[in-house]
């Protein structure tokens, strides 16, 4: 059977925050570079060449208190073949 290739430069566009803080249920502060708001959660991550989101962790829903600060911009993000 003959495999498709898939190109591996397709992005989305996405709403990102930079400068984040963070404070959890418990009281607990943390200030990310650049997260991403989604409905089960908030994935952290960095921004790479300026233009491109690169995910690193997540911290579901449940666990955040509330959200502060942060400069909203679009940027794109590698989509992913799963």
């Amino acid at each position: 059977m003959l495999k498709i290739k898939q190109d591996k430069n397709e992005f989305e566009i996405i709403n990102i925050l930079e400068m984040v803080q963070i404070i959890y249920n418990d009281g607990k502060m943390d200030i990310f570079k650049a997260v991403q708001i989604t409905d089960e959660g908030v994935y952290t991550g960095r921004i790479r060449n300026h233009n491109e989101f690169i995910d690193g962790g997540f911290i579901p829903k449940q666990n955040i208190k509330k959200i502060i600060d942060g400069i909203e911009r679009k940027i794109r993000k590698r989509k992913s073949n799963f």
